[in-house]
């Protein structure tokens, strides 16, 4: 899932290169729909307030959905990178933007001033009623209907993997099923898959985690309920970054 940028990245350390922190902002139902206009809208809405830098450049990647052919990657300027999520339609998009609240950006998680480092903000969209973002891909997979286990058959997009709702489980054949399958994450965890499942997420990547486990910045808060209605947090703490 590494992305490799020809723009402006952070300067990391040894240390930073092999683990970050990650927080996921998600619909807290994975089948409400998220219009594309509302995904970017967000990502407008993040720029407005300066959360991102509009002076800046973005990276956009893009996938027809089904994949059938490599995804599409490109660098736009940030104040375009909203039109070009609206155009995602029947398609899988992130759009990402590293940024260091130093340097005068807003920080969601800074509620008592910036932590130093930077932020690496993706807004995930996907256009599409077979396919839903997996933010936490996991390791395991096991079908509600016959009780197999095994490796999970997903699609890599970004910091996330793309499921395909029309696949069936191997050993009996059964479509895949939201509310009955289980999928265990490389921590144990086992969750339902659907818990797990989304149209649309906002992916913030941090050098250490945040000192609050919520997002504290009510005003980005208030644009991601316009986008997403009620939305949870994932934490994904020490894995690569992206």
């Amino acid at each position: 899932m590494p992305v490799h940028r020809e723009r402006t990245d952070p300067i990391r350390t040894p240390a930073q290169l092999e683990l970050c922190h990650r927080r996921w902002l998600l619909p807290d139902d994975t089948g409400r729909a998220v219009p594309l206009p509302l995904v970017a809208r967000l990502w407008r809405g993040l720029l407005d307030l300066g959360v991102l830098d509009a002076s800046s450049e973005a990276q956009l990647e893009r996938v027809a959905l089904p994949p059938a052919a490599p995804a599409d990657e490109s660098d736009l300027p940030a104040a375009a990178s909203a039109g070009a999520l609206l155009a995602g339609a029947g398609a899988a998009t992130w759009v990402s933007q590293v940024v260091f609240p130093e340097e005068g950006r807003r920080d969601p998680y800074g509620d008592e001033g910036p932590d130093p480092g930077y932020r690496d903000y993706t807004l995930y969209a996907i256009d599409s009623p077979r396919f839903l973002l997996v933010p936490l891909p996991p390791v395991e997979l096991s079908c509600g209907a016959c009780g197999r286990t095994g490796a999970p058959d997903l699609t890599p997009f970004g910091a996330a993997a793309l499921l395909d709702l029309e696949a069936s489980c191997p050993a009996c054949g059964a479509r895949r099923d939201l509310g009955r399958d289980r999928a265990r994450l490389r921590s144990g965890a086992i969750f339902l898959l659907e818990e797990l499942c989304a149209r649309a997420a906002l992916s913030i990547e941090l050098p250490r985690a945040p000192r609050d486990d919520e997002l504290p910045d009510a005003v980005v808060a208030a644009l991601l309920r316009d986008a997403f209605g009620g939305y949870d947090e994932l934490a994904d703490d020490g894995v690569p970054p992206a």
